[in-house]
């Protein structure tokens, strides 16, 4: 008869170690967890994991962080971890006026200026969207008051995050592996931004040398994890492709492209080399297959050669070729982004955050008096952009209106459930219009599939629905 139970309290590495003995040992896991130490833990993992490269033994011991207090922007690298768990504070639910930011060191006053310039263009735009949709949905009678005005001032939080600055503090919560941790510090390191470098640090040393917080016996914490993680450093991979590509990238000629566009069993050498140049450019998806597809083949040769040949003793492929039947090439607000961003099963490349890629209009102020002042004050704002002497500066005053270029790469049935679950009337009106779109792609190129996709077409909207 099956013997199962659960195990509590018992420290990450030490229940990591527990579990990896099932393969040296017959012993049970209670009799192996009763007589180990954190010393004998270390001692193990040391061996197997670092010097034998037993890297599925990290799998085995996940830890829960916060990381609090960071801006959106650093938030959205965090959360761009294909096996992550977790949750951010929400742009949709919470009310963000009077946030505070992320202020570099001896930035200009420009910086300021810019952030309080979209801060109060979040207050006003919240204030009139508050009115607008009073106004366009009244009180259904059988709704109670108090539940009327929070679903009206959630819609109104859904319009009013468009003009967020990127620098507005965040927090979120995760529990990983300490394999997906350890790769994630590793990129996170690796980031040309100061404050996601900083991250990377802090979170290393909050688990590796800094007590952890301990709620049933405070005075008894200690690391989370004190092993498994402590030799995390830079990709320097990461940095390496970066520079190698990039120059390159900026070469491919952007060929006129919409904001949504479906790419199906394109040639494997020329998607690998597509996906490579997407993922350090700017241009199309198609822009990029099109330039791989004229490169000649020893050209092709070559540059795999040398991008795969800076791979390090330990890096794993790139994750920018990993393929999947389906890549949509999106063009999407950030805030949508973000919301798409938490999907795991999909693969995505993400392009640097870009001004001239300009800003969306949500689509309830285009029904209202307010669009005109909206467009003309952040037309303004990102004219004034180009008066920070750092790029790098200007992405953090970017409003979440932003608009961004992703390829967003999946399996049919991952798909279906991404067309399904954000075309609900509940979901954010920015991304139904998005996924309503990858549906008519999906239905234009293999419409024996489309039909039994359960998509919630546009205009099957019900306001009162969160």
């Amino acid at each position: 008869m099956p013997h199962i139970y659960a195990v509590t309290n018992v420290p990450p590495e030490i229940l990591a170690y527990g579990m990896a003995k099932y393969s040296r040992s017959n012993r049970s896991l209670e009799d192996n967890l009763r007589e180990l130490s954190d010393d004998q833990a270390a001692k193990f993992l040391q061996t197997f994991y670092f010097d034998y490269g037993h890297a599925s033994i990290a799998d085995l011991a996940h830890v829960a962080v916060a990381i609090e207090d960071i801006s959106i922007l650093a938030a959205m690298d965090i959360v761009d971890e294909p096996l992550w768990d977790g949750q951010e504070r929400s742009t949709r639910y919470q009310n963000f006026d009077g946030s505070a930011y992320y202020r570099p060191e001896d930035v200009p006053a420009d910086y300021d200026l810019a952030t309080h310039e979209l801060f109060d263009l979040y207050r006003r735009v919240q204030e009139q969207s508050l009115a607008i949709l009073t106004d366009e949905y009244p009180k259904p009678p059988a709704m109670l008051e108090k539940t009327y005005r929070r679903t009206i001032r959630a819609r109104a939080f859904d319009i009013a995050r468009y003009c967020l600055p990127l620098n507005t503090l965040t927090s979120l919560g995760q529990i990983t592996s300490a394999r997906v941790l350890e790769q994630q510090i590793r990129r996170l390191m690796a980031s040309p931004l100061p404050e996601i470098r900083e991250i990377a640090q802090q979170l290393k040393d909050g688990i590796t040398e800094r007590p952890a917080v301990d709620i049933s016996a405070p005075d008894q914490s200690h690391p989370v994890l004190p092993t498994l993680v402590k030799h995390s450093e830079a990709d320097s991979y990461r940095v390496s492709l970066r520079n190698i590509f990039e120059p390159l990238a900026k070469k491919v000629p952007s060929l006129p492209s919409t904001n949504v566009e479906l790419t199906i069993d394109a040639p494997i050498t020329e998607s690998q080399i597509a996906q490579l140049l997407y993922a350090h450019g700017q241009a199309s998806y198609h822009s990029c297959l099109v330039y791989a597809q004229d490169m000649s083949n020893a050209e092709k040769d070559e540059l795999l050669s040398v991008a795969l040949a800076e791979r390090g003793k330990h890096d794993a492929w790139p994750r920018y070729l990993r393929q999947a039947p389906l890549q949509f090439d999106l063009v999407v607000d950030v805030g949508a982004f973000r919301d798409f961003n938490r999907h795991r099963r999909v693969q995505k490349i993400a392009q640097h955050l870009n001004p001239e890629m300009l800003f969306a209009v949500p689509e309830p102020l285009i029904r209202s008096r307010s669009e005109d002042e909206y467009k003309a004050i952040l037309t303004q704002h990102y004219r004034c952009l180009s008066a920070l002497p750092d790029p790098q500066l200007a992405s953090y005053v970017l409003p979440l209106a932003h608009r961004r270029r992703f390829l967003m790469s999946m399996d049919l049935p991952e798909a279906a459930y991404i067309i399904e679950l954000r075309s609900r009337s509940q979901g954010h009106f920015s991304y139904r219009h998005i996924v309503w779109k990858m549906y008519e792609a999906i239905q234009s190129r293999l419409p024996e599939f489309a039909r039994h996709i359960r998509v919630t077409p546009p205009e099957d909207f019900n306001p009162f629905q969160r």
